[in-house]
C-alpha cells in the first residue's frame, strides 16, 4: 500500500510516466536475495540472461527502495548480469539501464524508470551486451476512470492485471493504457477512498470505469472551502463527507434529514411529520445567540439561502430552503466543521460550512440513463396516551361546554342515548344530522380512538427521478428531472409537491479554457396544518378534546330555534357543541385539517457558472465563478369565518417573500515544486456578494362578506394591515491561502481573509480579518515506523482559525418605525397610515455605529490512524472555541431615552471531542462486512451577557422558555420551580405539598451529554444490508403538552383510580378518608404520601401553572434510524437479456425502533423550526416512521 501511495503522488507530478508496479494485491512481493550482494551487468555472453523486472526486484530487496515504471518501457527486455559487490544503487542502475536506452529519476525512496527521449538515446551498442527476447504479443487496453459520485476524472488510480505485477495508473485526466496477456485477464482498479472494481477484459480494447466512493469512509477526499478537491491525508482541518448515495439510501425527501447520524459533531432535529418541513442543523454546538445558527450552504462553489422565514412557536412549520434541492442530484456533501477549514468565508462561517457538490456528466461517449422511483408508507411514530374513563366537566360532574375532562365516570352512566332538548336551538351537520342541547348525559360511548383515526392516517410520498448524462473528452452533460408528491400523516390539508430540473454542462475548448455551468430550477407547493402554541392548531384541539366527544360533523348550520334562519358554516367543537358562537374557543381538529388554507408556492433558480483558464504556464490557473440564487415564495394563511383566529370573524395573511443572492469569485492558483521533497501552492482571490430580501404583503380581519374570494377589499381600512420588510446586504472579501508540502509527510497551510460589509457600523473598522493556519504531520513516514505491520497510517494535526457572524442589517443606525396612537386599552387605535402620509416614531432600540461582527476563535488538535492495511480507521479531534463580541440586545436605563441597544457585548465558548471509526471486519469471497461509528461530546457555556441575568430565546415565557443564561449552556429551560432547602430537598407546606419558589430559574438543559451513531454494512453476492443506529444521551426534555393535558384531564396519567388505604389530603387541604376510591394518583414529595387529584392537576400540578420544573424529563433516546435491504441485478446474462447495465431493488425502514423513557412522543422534535426549540414540546406535530420501496434502473 505504501508503494501505491507513493506512486499516486508521482502520478500527479509526472503524468502518465509514473505508474506503480512490482505490487500485487497492494503488497510488495517478498524476494529471495542474499544480503550483501548486488547485481551488475556484464558484457560477456557467458553469464546468465535475466528478465529486467527480476533484476529490479533484487535491487528493491537489497537497497530497500521501490521502482515504478511504464510496462511498455521495459517489456520483453532481458540483460546478462552477474552478482558482485556494489556501492550505491545508482551505480547499478547506470550500468543496467544505459544499454537499454532507459533512465531514472529519484523521488525520496522511489525510482521512476522511463525511456530516454530520442535526442538522449546513445548509439546502439553491440548486440553481445544486450539480448532482447520477443514474446507473445499482448492486448493493449485503454480507457478512463471516473468518480461515480460526480463524474469527474480520477488521476492516480491503480490499474493492475489481477494475479500479476503488471500495472499502471491513470494520468491527470483519468486516462490509462495497459498491456494485458490475454482476453481472459482481469483488470483491478483501486483508489484510496473509492471501492475497488474488477472487470474482465474479454474482447474489449476500451474500458471506461466508474469507481463508487466508499460510503463507509467519511474523510478520504475532501472539498475545501473554495471548492477545490484535496486528499484528506494531507489536510489538518476537520471535515466530514457524506456521499449522495448514502443520502439517497436514507429515503428522506430532504437533504438535511438524510444526514442524520452520519457525521460526528453534526446535530439534526426534524420537525415531525409535516411534509416539506424544515429541520434544525447544528455543528459543534451553539456559535451565536441572536444570529443565524445554521451553517453556510455552498452548492457547486456558490453560497445559497437556507432561510426559514416565518418560523415560530405557532402557525405552520415553515420549509427549509434546502428542501428545494433534489437529493438524487447530489454527488456529495462535505461538512467543514473546524474554523480553520471555513475561515476563508469570513463572517458567514461561524456555524460551519456545508459544501454540496451536484452530479456531473461522464466522458463515456454514450448516454447514461438512470431512473429511480421510491414509494413511502408513513405511520405516526408515537402519540400521547389519553384517558378513556372520565368525561367532560369538572368536579366529577358532566358539563357539555366545560374546557376540562374532570367530569363523571363514563362507565357509571345510564347508557343509551343522551336526553336532549329538541324544542330550542340545534346544530345541523352537512349530512343532515342534528345535535340538540344535552339535558342528561347517558351515553357511554368513547370516541378517543375514532377521533384519532379521523385526524391521523397513513401518509405517503412518491419520488421519481430521471437523469441522462454523458459526454466525451471535450464536453460533458448531466440532466435530471425529479418529481416528489407527499401526503402527510395528518389527514386533510397536509401536502407537499416538488418538481426539479437540473442541467450541468462542461466544455473544454482547448488546453487553456474550460467552462462549467450548473443550473437548477425548483417549483414546489405545499399546504400545511396549524400546530404549536396556537388555538387554531389540530394537535391542540385534539389533545384537549374529551374522550366522550365525537369530533365528526365539525361543520354545519346553527339554528337558534326551529323557525330561525340558519347561520351557515359554523364550527362545532367540544366547547361549542352546537356552534352557537362564531368562535369555537378551541378548534375542532378536523376544522384546521379541512377548512384552513396555509399554502406556499415557491419558484427557485440557482445557477453556478465557472470558467477555468490555464495560461501558457503549467504552474498557474485562474478560476472565475459566478453564482445566482433567486426564489419567490407566495404564501397564504386563510382562516374562514367561524374559525378561532379573529374571534371567528375571518382573517387571512397573504405575502410574497423574495430572496436574491449574487456571488462572484475570482481565484488565482499557483503551484511550484521546489525540489524532490518540497512543493507548494499559493491561492489568492476576491469575492463580491450581494444579498437582497423582500417580504411584502398584508393581513386582514373581520370579513365583510363571509364567502367572498380572497381579496384585501373584503374588510374596512382599519382591519387591514399592510407590511413591507426589505433588506440589502453587500459584502466584499479578499482572501489568500498558501500551503507547503515537505517530504510527503509534513503539510502546512496558512490563510487570511479580509472582509467589509454593509452591516458593519460606520464607526467600526472598515475591514475585519480572519486568519487561520493548520499543520498535518504523517509520522508513519518516518523510517522507523514505515514497516510496522499493525499501523498502516498515522497523522497528527493541529489548527487555528477565526470566523465570524455578521450583524443584522440596519442595526447600526437608529431607525424609524410606523406607529399608532391610543388613549389606553379601552380606546380605539389611531393609525396614522389611514390619514394622509402616515406617522413614524424613532425606534425604541438605539443603533450602534460601532457594530462589528461576532468573532469565533477555535483551536483544534487531532489524529488520524489506520491499522491492519486500512481495515481499521480512527479519527479523533479535540476542539475549543470562544466567541466574543456577541451581538445581543442590552437593556438601557430609562434616562437614555431608549429601551435597548443591539450591540457587541456577550461571549460564549464550546469545548468538545469527536471520534469517527470504521472497521472492515470481513472481505472474503462473496462476503463483505464492515461497521462504522461516530461519537461527539460538546459542552457550551455562556460566559458573559453584559450584566443581563438571562436572555429570552423562544418558548412560552409565561410557563417555560429557552434562554441564554450566564454560566450555563445556551438554550437552557427557564421557568418556575419549587422552593428548595440548602440540602436540595423540597420545602413543604403543612399538607406535605411542595412550596413554589418566588423566583424563576434554570430548570433544565436540552443539550445532550453526548451523541453517537453506529452503522453496519453487510454484502453477500448481490444482496446488501445497511443498518444505522443513532443515540442521544443526557439532556432534558420539556413535556409541556403533557402538562397541559394534565390540566385538561385528558392524559392517561390522570385517568386512573386509586383506593386509599389511609386518610390522605389533597392539594385543596381536604382529607379523603381511607377506603375511598377516587380519581388521582398517590405521590410522596418527601414529606409523606399525598393524593394528587383535580385540585392539584388544575393548580400547582398544571401545565398552565407557575411551576414548569415538574414537566422536565430525561431526553435520552436511541433509535434504529435506517435499515436498508437491497438486491442488485447486474450479471452479464441480465445485461444481454435486458440491455440494461443494472437494476437495484431495495426496501428501507426509517425510525422503525425507538428506545426512550419519554412516553407518547418522539424526543427528536423541534418547537420552532431550524433555530432554538429542540427538545421542547408544546403541541408539536408528531414524528413518523416509514417504509420505503425503491427501484433504480441504469441504462
Amino acid at each position: 500500500m505504501k508503494l501505491l501511495l507513493r506512486c499516486r503522488v508521482l502520478t500527479l507530478l509526472l503524468g502518465s510516466c509514473c505508474v506503480p508496479s512490482l505490487a500485487q494485491n497492494h503488497e510488495l512481493a517478498a524476494l529471495d536475495v542474499k544480503p550483501g550482494h548486488n547485481i551488475r551487468s556484464e558484457v560477456t555472453e557467458s553469464k546468465q540472461t535475466r528478465v529486467l523486472t527480476d533484476v529490479l526486484k533484487d535491487l528493491e530487496k537489497q537497497y530497500e527502495v521501490h521502482f515504478a515504471y511504464q510496462k511498455s518501457a521495459i517489456i520483453n527486455k532481458r540483460i546478462k548480469v552477474t552478482l558482485e559487490k556494489c556501492g550505491k544503487v545508482e551505480e547499478c542502475l547506470d550500468d543496467i539501464l544505459t544499454p537499454l536506452n532507459l533512465r531514472y529519476e529519484r523521488f525520496d525512496n522511489t525510482y521512476v524508470i522511463k525511456e530516454k527521449p530520442a535526442e538522449e538515446k546513445p548509439v546502439a551498442k553491440p548486440v553481445s551486451q544486450l539480448t532482447i527476447v520477443e514474446e507473445q504479443a499482448e492486448i493493449i487496453v485503454t480507457g478512463k476512470v471516473f468518480a461515480k459520485e460526480d463524474g469527474g476524472p480520477l488521476p492516480g488510480v491503480n490499474v493492475v492485471v489481477k494475479g500479476t505485477m503488471v500495472g499502471t495508473s491513470t494520468d491527470s485526466d483519468g486516462k490509462y493504457s495497459i498491456a494485458v496477456p490475454s482476453t481472459e485477464s482481469i483488470l483491478v482498479f483501486s483508489y484510496l477512498g473509492y471501492s475497488t472494481q474488477e472487470l474482465p477484459v474479454l474482447n474489449h480494447t476500451t474500458l471506461d470505469v466508474y469507481l463508487p466512493a466508499d460510503t463507509r469512509i467519511l474523510n478520504e477526499v475532501m472539498v475545501t472551502a473554495l471548492g477545490f478537491k484535496e486528499v484528506a491525508d494531507k489536510m489538518a482541518s476537520t471535515s466530514s463527507k457524506v456521499t449522495g448515495e448514502s443520502i439517497g439510501k436514507s429515503g428522506e425527501a430532504s437533504i438535511i434529514n438524510g444526514l442524520a447520524g452520519k457525521a460526528s459533531g453534526v446535530q439534526i432535529s426534524g420537525q415531525g411529520s409535516d411534509p416539506g418541513a424544515g429541520a434544525f442543523i447544528q455543528i459543534r454546538g451553539q456559535s451565536t445567540i441572536t444570529g443565524n445558527t445554521q451553517p453556510l450552504i455552498v452548492i457547486d462553489g456558490i453560497p445559497i439561502s437556507n432561510s426559514t422565514v416565518g418560523a415560530g412557536q405557532g402557525g405552520v412549520v415553515q420549509q427549509s430552503r434546502l428542501n428545494d434541492l433534489n437529493p438524487n442530484d447530489i454527488a456529495s456533501v462535505q461538512i467543514l466543521k473546524g474554523a480553520s477549514a471555513a475561515a476563508l468565508w469570513g463572517s458567514r462561517a461561524a456555524n460551519g460550512v456545508m459544501i454540496i457538490t451536484t452530479k456531473q456528466g461522464k466522458d463515456s461517449n454514450k448516454i447514461n440513463i438512470s431512473y429511480s422511483s421510491t414509494y413511502s408508507v408513513d405511520k405516526i411514530n408515537a402519540f400521547h396516551p389519553r384517558q378513556t374513563t372520565f368525561g367532560q366537566g369538572s368536579g366529577g360532574v358532566y358539563s357539555p361546554t366545560h374546557a376540562n375532562s374532570w367530569g363523571d365516570k363514563i362507565a357509571d352512566r345510564a347508557g343509551g342515548e343522551d336526553q336532549v332538548n329538541t324544542s330550542g336551538a340545534f346544530f345541523q351537520a352537512q349530512d343532515g344530522t342534528k345535535y340538540y342541547p344535552i339535558v342528561e348525559k347517558n351515553s357511554r360511548e368513547v370516541y378517543t380512538d375514532d377521533n384519532f383515526n379521523q385526524v391521523f392516517g397513513a401518509g405517503h410520498f412518491w419520488d421519481n427521478s430521471l437523469s441522462l448524462s454523458g459526454g466525451n473528452a471535450k464536453s460533458t452533460y448531466f440532466f435530471s428531472a425529479g418529481n416528489l408528491s407527499q401526503k402527510g400523516i395528518l389527514q386533510g390539508n397536509s401536502q407537499y409537491r416538488r418538481t426539479t430540473l437540473r442541467l450541468n454542462v462542461s466544455k473544454t475548448f482547448n488546453d487553456y479554457i474550460k467552462i462549467t455551468n450548473n443550473v437548477g430550477f425548483t417549483n414546489s407547493s405545499s399546504n400545511r396544518v396549524q400546530r404549536g402554541n396556537n388555538t387554531a392548531g389540530a394537535m391542540l384541539g385534539l389533545l384537549r378534546t374529551p374522550p366522550d366527544f365525537d369530533i365528526s360533523d365539525y361543520k354545519g348550520s346553527y339554528y337558534s330555534n326551529a323557525n330561525a334562519a340558519p347561520i351557515e358554516n359554523r364550527q362545532r367543537s367540544y366547547r361549542r357543541y352546537l356552534g352557537n358562537t362564531a368562535s369555537p374557543i378551541y378548534s375542532n381538529p378536523l376544522w384546521p385539517l379541512n377548512e384552513q388554507t396555509n399554502t406556499s408556492q415557491v419558484n427557485r433558480f440557482i445557477n453556478s457558472f465557472e470558467m477555468n483558464i490555464k495560461p501558457m504556464v503549467e504552474w498557474f490557473d485562474l478560476t472565475t465563478r459566478l453564482g445566482i440564487d433567486h426564489y419567490t415564495d407566495q404564501r397564504l394563511a386563510y382562516f374562514p369565518i367561524n374559525d378561532t383566529p379573529g374571534s371567528g370573524a375571518g382573517s387571512f395573511t397573504e405575502n410574497i417573500v423574495t430572496e436574491n443572492e449574487v456571488n462572484l469569485d475570482v481565484i488565482g492558483r499557483a503551484t511550484h515544486t521546489f525540489g524532490p521533497n518540497l512543493s507548494g501552492t499559493l491561492i489568492g482571490g476576491f469575492n463580491v456578494n450581494d444579498r437582497k430580501f423582500f417580504n411584502i404583503g398584508g393581513s386582514l380581519s373581520n370579513f365583510l362578506i363571509a364567502d367572498a374570494p380572497v381579496t384585501f377589499n373584503n374588510s374596512t381600512a382599519t382591519n387591514r394591515s399592510p407590511f413591507n420588510d426589505r433588506s440589502h446586504i453587500r459584502v466584499a472579501r479578499f482572501y489568500s491561502t498558501a500551503n507547503i508540502a515537505a517530504f510527503d509527510a509534513l503539510f502546512v497551510n496558512a490563510s487570511i481573509a479580509g472582509e467589509s460589509a454593509s452591516t458593519f457600523g460606520n464607526l467600526s473598522d472598515k475591514t475585519f480579518f480572519y486568519p487561520s493556519t493548520d499543520a498535518a504531520w504523517q509520522f508513519t513516514q518516518l523510517n522507523a515506523l514505515k514497516n510496522l505491520n499493525f499501523l498502516t497510517f498515522g497523522k497528527l494535526r493541529a489548527s487555528y482559525g477565526v470566523v465570524g457572524v455578521q450583524p443584522l442589517p440596519y442595526r447600526s443606525n437608529t431607525t424609524y418605525v410606523a406607529s399608532s396612537f391610543s388613549n389606553g386599552p379601552w380606546g380605539d387605535n389611531l393609525d396614522g397610515a389611514n390619514y394622509g402620509e402616515g406617522a413614524f416614531l424613532l425606534n425604541t432600540e438605539l443603533g450602534d455605529p460601532r457594530l462589528k461582527p461576532e468573532r469565533k476563535t477555535e483551536y483544534e488538535l487531532g489524529t488520524d490512524l489506520r491499522f491492519f492495511n486500512n481495515k481499521l480507521r480512527l479519527n479523533f479531534t479535540y476542539y475549543h472555541n470562544k466567541i466574543t463580541d456577541m451581538l445581543i440586545p442590552v437593556t438601557l436605563a430609562p434616562s437614555v431615552g431608549y429601551a435597548s441597544s443591539y450591540t457587541n457585548a456577550a461571549s460564549m465558548e464550546n469545548k468538545g471531542v469527536e471520534l469517527d471509526m470504521f472497521y472492515s471486519i470481513l472481505k472474503k469471497g462473496d462476503w463483505t462486512v464492515s461497521v462504522n461509528a461516530n461519537f461527539n461530546r460538546n459542552k457550551n457555556q455562556v460566559l458573559n451577557l453584559a450584566g443581563t441575568e438571562s436572555l429570552y430565546l423562544t418558548g412560552r415565557a409565561d410557563r417555560a422558555d429557552m434562554r441564554a443564561v450566564q454560566g450555563h449552556q445556551a438554550g437552557v429551560f427557564w421557568g418556575g420551580q419549587f422552593e428548595r432547602a440548602s440540602n436540595g430537598s423540597l420545602v413543604m407546606n403543612e399538607n406535605n405539598f411542595p412550596v413554589v419558589s418566588p423566583s424563576l430559574g434554570v430548570i433544565g438543559d436540552p443539550n445532550p451529554d453526548w451523541r453517537g451513531g453506529f452503522g453496519t454494512s453487510v454484502t453477500y453476492k448481490n444482496f446488501n444490508l445497511d443498518l444505522l443506529f443513532e443515540t442521544f444521551q443526557g439532556g432534558d426534555f420539556a413535556s409541556l403538552t403533557k402538562g397541559v393535558m394534565y390540566t385538561f384531564g385528558t392524559h392517561a396519567d390522570v385517568g386512573k383510580e386509586v383506593t386509599l388505604t389511609e386518610d390522605l389530603k389533597n392539594y385543596a387541604g381536604q382529607t379523603i378518608p381511607a377506603g375511598s376510591t377516587v380519581r388521582g394518583n398517590l405521590h410522596d414529595f418527601g414529606g409523606g404520601t399525598v393524593l394528587l387529584d383535580e385540585s392539584f392537576y388544575t393548580t400547582l400540578g398544571s401545565g398552565l401553572g407557575s411551576v414548569a420544573e415538574q414537566f422536565i424529563e430525561d431526553a435520552s433516546w436511541t433509535r434504529l434510524r435506517q435499515a436498508t435491504l437491497g438486491y442488485t441485478l447486474r450479471s452479464e446474462g441480465f445485461r444481454k437479456k435486458t440491455g440494461l447495465q443494472s437494476m437495484e431493488l431495495s426496501i428501507t425502514g426509517r425510525n422503525l425502533l425507538l428506545w426512550t423513557k419519554l412516553v407518547g412522543i418522539d424526543p427528536d422534535t423541534n418547537f420552532t423550526g431550524n433555530y432554538y426549540g429542540r427538545g421542547y414540546d408544546y403541541f408539536n406535530n408528531p414524528a413518523n416512521r416509514s417504509m420505503l420501496f425503491t427501484i433504480k434502473v441504469n441504462y
